[in-house]
């Protein structure tokens, strides 16, 4: 699974969606203990806000530095 969470990342460089510096592999491994960890929380609780946070804060990372990218190449 992480190998193909890696990939979509790789996918957003190529298509200069991230910047070049982002990397693939160390996001991907911490969205996948984002998920990991989320999913065992919420089997053990039944709440899924553990879950949603890991995953909301892993894909924010990735839009601020697209953002950030941006206001770059703008300025």
């Amino acid at each position: 699974m992480q190998e193909r969470i890696g990939e979509g990342i790789r996918t957003l460089r190529d298509r200069e969606l991230i910047p070049a510096f982002v990397d693939a592999d160390r996001n991907a491994a911490a969205l996948l203990a984002g998920i990991q960890g989320g999913v065992s929380i919420m089997m053990s609780t039944g709440s899924s806000a553990h879950l949603r946070a890991a995953l909301d804060t892993g894909i924010d990372q990735l839009r601020h530095a697209a953002a950030g990218a941006d206001r770059a190449e703008a300025g």
